[in-house]
């Protein structure tokens, strides 16, 4: 039911979306000659645009969530490094025979820079389908098929393929591993969504090591340039997903 939940709020709260249908609202109280209509709807048009559209909102929001957890040095042990799946679509290597682009990768690249650090270290791949519809495909197929490609020993692989949030990446993939107290694991994924799987991590009391595979902003530069209307509606649903969902764990009781 949360998964549900989840999905259809941020159908409804994703910022682009409510630009969207601003100016869809404008276009049509045109058509139909309704002048002052179109302005009540024009203004939020023209507000979102300027707050979502440019880095006003984003820089600081995303700045913010990747500042809570740098990159630490090499640990001296790592028993395993748990890597949080982003959404792959195995449709696409499939029909392809190539995985998709999507810059989740980053999280395989770092996976298997500890993987060739620590030999006796297990990688674990946590990641089903997120998808509301027609969820049966997991992005786990994908990462066993770049895991390959990339040399690593499948020996040293595990695959959960059922969670659809991060909440059951963690909790599905600390079932599979089953981690023995005093083990050492990192816990691998982007920058952005590091405060919220800690927090589910403390949660669910697996002390894992904060490993951010990849960032998007430096710790004072936005992430995108600052008329870039595209890229900066893209960070700011990004950033704004974080947040909403950083909160909602928290009031749920899924994190701490």
């Amino acid at each position: 039911m949360f998964f549900i939940m989840s999905k259809t709020f941020w159908i409804l709260a994703a910022p682009s979306h409510w630009l969207g249908l601003f100016v869809l609202a404008t276009g049509l109280c045109l058509l139909l000659r309704r002048p002052r209509a179109a302005g009540i709807f024009s203004f939020p048009a023209v507000l979102i645009l300027v707050l979502a559209g440019t880095s006003l909102l984003n820089g600081p929001m995303v700045r913010a969530l990747e500042n809570r957890y740098p990159r630490p040095p090499w640990p001296a042990r790592v028993d395993g490094v748990l890597v949080l799946g982003s959404g792959f679509d195995v449709n696409i290597l499939r029909k392809r025979h190539a995985p998709q682009a999507n810059a989740g990768v980053n999280r395989l690249v770092a996976a298997m820079a500890v993987a060739r650090h620590y030999p006796a270290a297990r990688v674990v791949f946590t990641g089903g389908s997120g998808v509301l519809i027609g969820a049966e495909n997991a992005e786990s197929v994908t990462a066993r098929y770049v895991f390959s490609e990339l040399g690593l020993e499948s020996g040293r692989l595990l695959l959960e393929p059922k969670a659809r949030n991060t909440y059951e990446n963690i909790l599905f993939a600390k079932e599979l591993a089953k981690p023995k107290p005093g083990e050492v694991w990192l816990l691998d994924t982007a920058a952005i969504d590091l405060p919220r799987a800690m927090a589910v991590a403390r949660k669910l009391r697996w002390p894992l090591i904060a490993w951010p595979s990849d960032y998007i902003t430096t710790p004072r530069d936005a992430g995108a340039r600052f008329f870039d209307i595209s890229d900066n509606l893209r960070l700011t649903d990004y950033a704004a997903h974080e947040w909403i969902g950083l909160l909602a764990y928290r009031l749920s009781g899924r994190a701490l």
